[in-house]
């Protein structure tokens, strides 16, 4: 597996730092993308890109301990029905929520990155 960066890091909320990477020996776009996900005091999580995806991680802060879910929406490539060795950029909406009683949704940030 070679992962690779493309396109720009993405903030969510200040504390959350996320790094699109491509897996250059997939072809499918929907296997090929992933997320590598950085939160302070968090092991560093990874969430493949790809609509319907998503990812649960614990976070704590002094007395408090909550959950992440990590959501992917919207993810497309360009031009439509590339494969990711085609495809010249990809867009989607990762959505931050935070889980206990009620849900927060922390942040999302659009995501597209160029690959060409």
């Amino acid at each position: 597996m070679a992962l690779v960066p493309v396109g720009p890091g993405h903030s969510v909320a200040g504390v959350i730092h996320v790094q699109i990477l491509r897996d250059n020996t997939l072809t499918d776009p929907q296997q090929a993308f992933s997320a590598q996900i950085n939160a302070p005091d968090v092991p560093q999580q990874t969430l493949q890109l790809g609509n319907g995806r998503s990812l649960e991680f614990p976070v704590h802060s002094g007395k408090f301990n909550g959950t992440i879910r990590a959501e992917v929406d919207d993810f497309a490539v360009l031009p439509a029905g590339a494969s990711a060795q085609t495809a010249t950029a990809i867009s989607c909406k990762l959505v931050f929520k935070l889980l206990e009683f009620f849900t927060i949704t922390i942040g999302s940030v659009d995501v597209t990155a160029s690959l060409k």
